[in-house]
């Protein structure tokens, strides 16, 4: 069996697609194409220079690596596993004429390997589905891991009628939340969409590491790390960081939005993004970790890999009320007014190392079946259950 995947670009900050693959690649061959887009580019500076980064990875650099043996170790740092062949595609992100489309064909058809075994087509892209007639595919697997209707800097028409052919098309489709789950369902009532909730790599968050240099250990810390984007509820912050200005807030990731709203607070400290490698160093010495998230269609679908994450390293969350929270309510406290998330605060400020310890055990065992490896022991269980079949 070989995988080909259409998922984002390679090496970036890992999604699910990216930590489920990385977990089979010493065991399959895995063709990773970087992202085709959703979105139809336009000719503004962003993506001019995405054009160009584009074009440049594509001649400088065609990455390969031979796969060692089957070894499935969690702790494996990400940068250590590297599919057998990384893709950088040269397609017109979701193209509407058909000329358009052939040309993409032909372009990515020069670049795909000569299929060797049972070929699986793991797409996290709905605009994959007019790439997949050159693919020589057995079985094809839809991922959604968003609501694309609802999620910023997506041509939302279009990639809803791709998701739709899409989902006619897919042999197998896993959604990470119940919400996506019953939505994919509808599109197509005779394709069972499978709930595959997003995993952890518990041993990687949960080793002891020093703390970064960036964070003050003489005082409270509270943090979130992820893209500083629009859901990203910045009034709450900003009254959370008034009202308790003894308390350190670190935001932790790449700058998406406008946060005039933060910079003028001197306990509000905006940090770079760190490699995923990095996550857990914050993570162990913040005080609490936040997901302080506006109520919207996104949120209400999504499902943060970071809350695992969060937890796997013991660190006392914190979130905004949204139906992915619901299973750890017994670890986490949620909150839907400012007073209740000052509460929160408070009660985890008091905390010290005998509360922080147990909190840790408590974590740790609410999540040990999480992880990326048994994600990926049911997505294999589920391919061969469908090759057997289409077999048959």
């Amino acid at each position: 069996m070989e995988f080909v995947v259409f998922g984002e670009d390679w090496g970036r900050h890992p999604s699910s697609s990216q930590h489920i693959i990385s977990q089979l690649i010493h065991a399959y061959p895995v063709t990773w194409i970087n992202s085709i887009g959703l979105r139809q580019p336009s000719l503004n500076y962003r993506d001019i220079m995405r054009i160009k980064e584009k074009v440049f990875a594509k001649f400088n650099a065609v990455k390969h690596h031979t796969p060692s043996a089957v070894n499935t170790t969690e702790n494996h740092q990400q940068a250590d596993r590297q599919p057998t062949q990384i893709i950088q595609p040269l397609v017109w992100p979701l193209a509407q004429h058909a000329w358009l489309k052939i040309l993409n064909k032909l372009s990515l058809q020069w670049q795909l390997p000569k299929k060797r075994y049972q070929r699986v087509i793991w797409t996290a892209l709905p605009s994959a589905i007019d790439l997949l007639s050159i693919c020589d595919s057995d079985l094809v697997i839809y991922y959604c891991g968003d609501d694309f209707s609802a999620l910023a800097g997506v041509d939302h028409q279009a990639t809803a009628a791709a998701e739709q052919r899409l989902m006619l098309r897919a042999d197998l489709v896993f959604a990470c939340s119940p919400m996506l789950q019953a939505k994919l369902q509808q599109l197509n009532p005779q394709n069972p969409v499978i709930l595959l909730p997003h995993g952890v790599s518990l041993s990687q968050f949960a080793t002891p590491q020093s703390a970064p240099a960036n964070i003050n250990l003489k005082r409270t810390s509270i943090g979130f790390y992820g893209s500083i984007d629009q859901w990203l509820d910045q009034q709450l912050l900003r009254e959370l960081a008034i009202k308790r200005p003894l308390i350190n807030f670190y935001l932790l990731g790449p700058i998406n939005t406008d946060i005039s709203a933060l910079t003028d607070l001197n306990n509000i400290h905006l940090l770079p993004a760190q490699p995923h490698e990095q996550l857990a160093r914050y993570l162990q010495h913040w005080d609490m970790a936040i997901l302080p998230f506006k109520n919207t269609p996104q949120i209400q679908a999504c499902n943060p890999l970071k809350l695992r994450e969060y937890l796997a390293a013991g660190c006392p969350t914190i979130s905004s009320d949204f139906p992915a929270t619901q299973p750890y309510r017994s670890a986490i406290k949620t909150a839907t007014t400012t007073e209740q998330w000052l509460q929160a605060i408070d009660h985890y400020s008091h905390w010290g190392r005998i509360e922080r310890n147990h909190y840790q055990t408590q974590t740790r065992q609410l999540i040990a079946a999480e992880t990326w490896q048994v994600r990926a022991k049911e997505v294999t269980d589920r391919i061969s259950h469908q090759l057997k079949h289409k077999v048959s």
